[in-house]
């Protein structure tokens, strides 16, 4: 279950990019449209067979510059989407012969011989004038021959302490309080369509928690950033998963299989896709976020 809607996203994703309407797909791979709609909602039991989806799955990822052949492997169960570990780098080679290293360390040594006299000399320098800056100090740290006169005694009224100590605590509570006020998150639906909602979050604290919580029935949750999977759940009735995001992310997309049977929040805060002038179906939520300072 997951694969299917994982691929049909990818595919989904792609063809955006790609600026390529399901119309304009439709006449390129002269695959009925129906069916490339039931391959982008991860619905391949609407295809005619396993057959037709491993050509429809191949001749989409051409036609949006995928890799047909690794999403087949992957709806085949033979490969996943896994990141390879990074390859260590190979050591470096050291070049030249013995011959030219030996050459290369005699060179280095007639240098050095070369310029021991000027550091000898700047040695030198640098002790003489240690010791006459030192001499000066000792001159202007000297006990003067006429002492300091006293200086008169001030005598402070302790009340008067009282109160500024009192006052700079309250003006600092306010401060705090204020600053406590203005750092609440904040999360604003900027756009609505039936498959999409853009959210604006501000004031988060970094990293932001994402909380999902499962209502009614099955629902399976993706979450995206740089177009990778970083989270991927199915949810049933009354079952909850949480998941941090990267720090520092500014930008993150939340995938729902059944947008109408499950809960989500942003650091505890609701976040309200529910948008009455459409059906509660898959969803994807993308967000813009900024931290506290």
């Amino acid at each position: 279950m997951g694969n299917e809607l994982i691929i049909g996203d990818r595919l989904r994703q792609a063809r955006r990019k790609q600026n390529i309407s399901i119309n304009e797909l439709q006449k390129q791979t002269k695959i009925q449209k129906r069916y490339l709609e039931a391959i982008e909602r991860g619905a391949f039991d609407v295809l005619p067979g396993e057959y037709y989806v491993r050509s429809f799955i191949r001749e989409y990822a051409a036609a949006v510059g995928e890799d047909g052949d690794y999403l087949v492997a992957v709806f085949d169960g033979k490969d996943s989407f896994e990141k390879e570990p990074p390859k260590r780098p190979e050591p470096e080679k050291v070049s030249g012969s013995r011959k030219a290293q030996h050459e290369e360390t005699v060179r280095r040594r007639k240098t050095l011989t070369e310029y021991t006299p000027i550091v000898l000399l700047g040695l030198v320098a640098l002790t003489i004038i240690t010791i006459v800056g030192y001499m000066t100090w000792q001159d202007r740290h000297a006990t003067p021959i006429i002492g300091n006169q006293s200086q008169p005694a001030v005598t402070v009224d302790p009340s008067l302490v009282s109160n500024t100590e009192t006052s700079t605590h309250v003006s600092s509570e306010k401060q705090s309080s204020e600053s406590e006020l203005e750092k609440k998150l904040s999360i604003k639906r900027e756009e609505s369509t039936q498959s999409d909602a853009i959210f604006t979050i501000s004031e988060a604290k970094n990293p932001l928690e994402l909380t999902f919580v499962g209502k009614k029935d099955r629902c399976w949750i993706g979450v995206l950033v740089n177009n990778d999977y970083v989270f991927q759940q199915t949810l049933t009735q009354d079952e909850e998963a949480t998941m941090t995001l990267p720090e520092g992310v500014t930008e993150a997309m939340v995938t729902l299989g059944e947008s109408a049977n499950v809960d989500v929040k942003a650091d505890g805060e609701v976040v309200d896709f529910n948008d009455s002038k459409f059906a509660m179906l898959q969803k994807n939520l993308h967000f813009t976020i900024s931290y506290q300072e």
